[in-house]
């Protein structure tokens, strides 16, 4: 027989309705598909029938129950962890049960009896019943009720049913109820399949969802957000499958509905007028949202329709060779007959053309004739090809022509050369889907490698039909074409590049492919002949000669007594003789008058192309440039060359050259002193491309008639090639000649690069560098020296470590000089340099005081996009740290409310709750985390946001809603919120067990506690005091004495331990200081250990050595 709490034995029809009970939960535990669950208490009760008292324990699952009796306390201890539970126990059996509390730690329940009594404990399944028995009582003790003892029949057979012809049951799908707001409507949402049905039901005070089968509703994201002036859910999950009830409040109706995605229960009230303003403004957003979704989605389908046909699009047929050239009798040049036709190549490298001949034949050197073209040598057998150098002859063009009487080619100096086809570089696909680069020469030859002069060239000849070469050089990474007249001409940059003959020309590969740009350069159209010129020798010269004056009046007066016919001619020739002295201004005033009085005039080119010319002059150069640019302009040599003009003024190099290059033999009609600045300008052009070679051949002719700026101008440009060709002594000493005795804008130019080049070799040190620019920013302004100073100033600023100088500079050269290359050059290098300080290795050394300075000082070198975000999170910790709460409010409110969206703005958003939560401000921190809330977050980002709304809604006095938010969390800092929830709320009994569950077992360790740990019990022995829990305080007592003792808060603990100590002055004493100290740091700190990453340091930290500025890595937004 089996023992009773008392010692007595069980009567033999008991032990065989134990033995059927613990038949059918064996069974229930050998089903597939049960699972062990933490339990859960469901229900407490308590009644009195005839003589006796009955407790009956409903768990959801078997639970062992020990009973345990010393004096008038029963102590009911279960085999695991029980969650709360609500209990009426005291209620139903007042004659029995006075008090009763369930131990923090969920392990026991405690009851204070009336007097003594026998206990008899029987577990019936999920149902413990607990009989309190008088002294006097005599015979078997009360049995178990019938309903019950059927109802554990009924489930033994069940259960020994399905053991025997089951199939595990299918695990529960989960689906989350998720709640959205709007005016007048608050919707709880479940997303379902569309072959899942719902089952919408009346209920007694409400609508309820059922959802029969495997199913869980997880009510994890609502919980907490329905206002219980709006009603309330309840969800209920078990075997037969998931319900949910919605019960309204007052005034306020449910609707139910089903679409294809989502079933939904509706609250809906009449919402004030304000909120529907609100709601218009919500709607519009979410429309936008919804309409960006599809239009991406159509952009990308579209996109992608014509990649597909053009895999589809047949190849081009690489065009047949042609093998007889053109019919044309030898000229004056050197004739090279050959028997059958030869491929050939010309090209030309540094002053030198290299003439090619693919052929075994030998060939004889013609004399030079009228050419003046010598060889420098016999000719040369390399491989399969013959070849044959000539030095470049000074003012002449070198060509190579293929002819037909002889058959062979003819090598021809002279003025001009005969139309070719330029070479057109493209991206191609080399071996293995590397990058390569095609040039589709017509009639290739072979290629065969040459050493000329110590560098590698690839000549790829070619046949006489086409005739093509590339008209002026063009470099890459890897390699450079030279110009050529026939062929094909690669320098190499690289050991590993290759040349190779490709199905429709010459491919240009490397191992692991070429580096190119993405956008190919089109050949320049070519330039029309030169017709009348509107600034030329024959007609500026006359008008510069003799008593200026006189013949400018003699002009203004033909030009007013000239009739209607005759008067547009006079004003033309008048302009045209004041811009020949200079007088610019005055001959754009006739220019207008005479085009505002003859619209034929007005329309003509000539009148366009001096109105463009001359407003040009007088620095109008957009202006100027719109009108050159014109169409029919396009192919004008001279209106070219004047667009190379404003272009070089403006920086534009690479638009320079072209032009200039292209309007180059206007320059000959040109007087000496216009074309001078011309040529410089080319020279300076080429110098900026790195084409030395070119602006040395330019700069000659510079020189010639020139005035003393452009004469200087020309001094620098030598100095610059020598300094690029590795001459730095010389180039130094020619730019500290020009920085003494030149023209102050040369001067200016050559202090500059003297500086550079100086502390570049060493020898003057960066402070004395900074100085001498620093110096030059005072004396010189405007034009592109002041904004390379300021560039060149700017790096050496950040070499000695200056920050604020540099952004300084920075910003005053973008007011400077916002489109200069070098101005944009350190524009970038300023943003790279502002990210590094905040989020790089100096980040470190920057202290916070400093780092707040040049963050709100020069803020517009802030970074964009997601790196900006992060320095604004890092800049928010030091303001913290700082204990500059509002400034770091306002920057983190900025980023939520303009720069964030989704999940980012959700974890920005919790910063800036937790820092208004510091600042005292719980309904700004509560507005702030509703306006940013999102259905799917990551489980650490929702947790981490539901704490921080509780605790605002704790502040707010919400306290069930507070504890509702965090039901279900668990671990120390959800404890330690819970605790500080209910301690706010002046729950002093739930509050004592909360700081005593916090303990835990430490105090079976019987050792010394920490300072949080003696809080905690303080805390606890408080709240037991205040709310007249004498069991909580004997718990306490017993637990803690050994582990307080030793403390140096044993007299205090032993002082709230005492029975009497509510009623004591130093109880009260210490009851007023705990209630009124600050609980926020406590949470905080617990919250910081949990997520180290998401909080903010501690409020007036050190911000140096804030974890802000340790950290070197950003945190991932979501």
């Amino acid at each position: 027989m089996q023992l009773r709490a008392d010692g007595e034995r069980r009567p033999r029809g008991a032990r065989a309705l134990l033995r059927l009970v613990a038949l059918s939960s064996l069974l229930a535990a050998a089903l597939p598909g049960v699972t062990a669950q933490a339990a859960r208490l469901v229900s407490a009760k308590g009644s009195q029938p005839g003589g006796y008292g009955r407790i009956v324990l409903a768990f959801d699952v078997p639970v062992a129950v020990k009973a345990r009796v010393a004096g008038t306390i029963l102590t009911l201890n279960f085999g695991q962890t029980v969650g709360a539970f609500s209990e009426r126990i005291a209620a139903g059996m007042p004659d029995f049960v006075s008090i009763v509390r369930r131990d923090p730690d969920g392990s026991a329940l405690r009851l204070a009896l009336q007097r003594g009594y026998r206990v008899n404990v029987q577990e019936a399944g999920e149902q413990v019943f607990v009989d309190l028995l008088p002294e006097s009582w005599a015979g078997l003790p009360p049995p178990l009720p019938p309903e019950t003892i059927a109802e554990l029949a009924r489930r033994a057979r069940e259960a020994e049913a399905a053991l025997k012809a089951s199939k595990p049951p299918p695990p529960p799908r989960p689906v989350a109820a998720e709640i959205s707001n709007a005016p007048g409507r608050t919707r709880i949402s479940l997303r379902l399949p569309r072959d899942t049905q719902p089952v919408f039901e009346e209920a007694e005070d409400g609508q309820r969802l059922t959802l029969a089968g495997a199913w869980r509703i997880d009510d994890q994201a609502a919980r907490g957000r329905l206002k219980p002036e709006i009603g309330s859910i309840h969800v209920e999950n078990d075997g037969a499958g998931a319900r949910l009830t919605a019960i309204p409040a007052t005034g306020v109706r449910v609707e139910t509905g089903r679409d294809a995605e989502e079933a939904v229960i509706d609250f809906l009230w009449t919402p004030p007028a304000a909120a529907k303003a609100e709601a218009g403004s919500e709607g519009q957003k979410a429309a936008a949202a919804d309409t960006a979704k599809p239009a991406a989605a159509k952009t990308e389908t579209v996109a992608a329709a014509p990649a597909a046909e053009a895999a589809k699009a047949p190849a081009v047929k690489p065009e047949t060779r042609a093998t007889e050239p053109p019919p044309r009798r030898a000229g004056s040049g050197l004739v090279f007959p050959f028997a059958k036709s030869v491929p050939a190549a010309l090209f030309e490298r540094a002053g030198i053309a290299t003439l090619v001949f693919e052929t075994a034949e030998p060939i004889a050197i013609p004399p030079p004739g009228t050419t003046g073209l010598v060889p420098l040598g016999p000719p040369q057998r390399v491989g399969n090809l013959t070849l044959l150098r000539f030095n470049m002859p000074s003012g002449s063009l070198v060509d190579l022509l293929p002819i037909s009487e002889p058959h062979g080619w003819e090598l021809a100096a002279g003025d001009v050369v005969a139309p070719s086809e330029s070479l057109v570089v493209k991206r191609a696909s080399g071996g293995k889907g590397r990058v390569a680069v095609g040039v589709a020469l017509p009639d290739p030859g072979s290629v065969t490698w040459l050493d000329l002069d110590g560098e590698r060239v690839a000549v790829v000849t070619a046949g006489p039909a086409r005739r093509a070469g590339v008209p002026k050089p063009q470099r890459f990474v890897d390699f450079e074409l030279l110009p050529s007249r026939v062929g094909l001409a690669v320098l190499a940059n690289a050991d590993d590049l290759a040349v190779r003959p490709d199905i429709d020309g010459i491919s240009i590969e490397r191992e692991n492919g070429v580096v190119v740009s993405g956008i190919t350069r089109t050949p320049e159209p070519p330039v029309a002949e030169a017709g009348d010129l509107v600034v030329e020798r024959e007609t500026w010269e006359p008008a510069r000669r003799g008593d200026i004056g006189a013949m400018l009046r003699q002009k203004y007066a033909a030009a007013a007594e000239a009739s209607n016919a005759e008067r547009s001619a006079a004003r033309l020739a008048l302009a045209k003789a004041l811009m020949a002295n200079g007088l610019d201004i005055e001959a754009l005033g006739v220019l207008t008058v005479a085009a505002a009085e003859d619209p034929v005039l007005d329309a003509e080119a000539q009148t366009t192309l001096m109105r463009g010319i001359v407003t040009a002059r007088i620095g109008r150069l957009d202006e100027a440039e719109k009108i050159l640019s014109a169409g029919r302009f396009a192919r004008n040599p001279e209106a070219r060359l004047w667009r190379g003009w404003i272009a070089a003024r403006q920086g534009r190099w690479a638009a320079a050259d072209a032009s200039l290059n292209a309007g180059m033999a206007v320059l000959e009609r040109y007087p000496e002193d216009i074309s001078a600045p011309f040529y410089a300008d080319a020279s300076e052009a080429s110098a900026e491309l790195g084409d030395w070679d070119g602006a040395l051949r330019t700069i000659r002719a510079a020189t010639l008639g020139a005035d003393a700026l452009t004469r200087d101008r020309a001094t620098l440009l030598r100095a610059r090639i020598d300094e690029a060709k590795g001459g730095v002594a010389a180039a130094l000493e020619s730019y500290e000649n020009l920085e003494a005795k030149a023209q102050r804008p040369v001067a200016a130019a050559a202090s500059l690069r003297a500086t550079m080049l100086a502390q570049g070799l060493h020898k003057i040190d960066t402070e004395e560098a900074i100085d001498r620019l620093e110096t030059l920013t005072l004396t010189w302004h405007g034009g592109a020296t002041e904004a390379e100073t300021l560039g060149m100033l700017g790096r050496l600023y950040t070499e000695a470590g200056r920050w604020r100088q540099v952004f300084v500079t920075a910003r005053r050269a973008n007011i400077l000089a916002p489109e200069a290359p070098a101005t944009r050059a350190m524009q970038d290098a300023a943003q790279v340099l502002f990210e590094d300080l905040f989020l790089g290795e100096r980040a470190a050394s920057l202290g916070g005081v400093e780092a707040l300075a040049l963050y709100f000082d020069f803020k517009e070198f802030a970074p964009i996009g997601r790196r900006a975000d992060e320095i604004v999170r890092r800049l928010a910790d030091r303001l913290v740290a700082l204990d500059l709460l509002d400034s770091a409010d306002e920057l983190l409110d900025h980023q939520v409310a303009h720069r964030l969206t989704g999940p980012a703005r959700a974890s920005v958003a919790a910063r800036l709750a937790t820092i208004r939560l510091m600042e005292g401000k719980p309904l700004e921190a509560y507005k702030v985390l509703e306006e940013t809330h999102l259905p799917s977050l990551s489980e650490d980002l929702r947790r981490a946001r539901a704490l921080l709304r509780a605790r605002a809604l704790s502040d707010l006095s919400r306290t069930d809603l507070a504890l509702e938010t965090i039901e279900g969390e668990s671990g120390p800092d959800a404890e330690r919120l819970r605790a500080d929830i209910l301690w706010t709320a002046r729950r002093w009994r739930e509050a004592g067990e909360a700081h005593e569950a916090l303990l835990g077992d430490i105090w079976r360790g019987r050792k010394p506690l920490d300072e949080a740990g003696r809080s905690d019990v303080i805390r606890a022995g408080i709240a037991y005091g205040l709310a007249g829990e004498s069991l909580g305080l004997e718990r306490l007592k017993a637990k803690f004495a050994g582990p307080m003792a030793d403390g140096p808060d044993a007299r205090t603990f032993a002082l709230l331990t005492r029975s009497d100590a509510p009623r004591t002055p130093a109880f009260r004493d210490a009851a007023r200081r705990a209630t009124s100290a600050e609980t926020l740091g406590a949470f905080l700190a617990e919250y910081r250990k949990r997520y180290p990453e998401a909080a903010v340091p501690e409020r007036g930290s050190d911000g140096t050595a804030s974890r802000a500025e340790a950290s070197g890595t950003p945190t991932p937004k979501g």
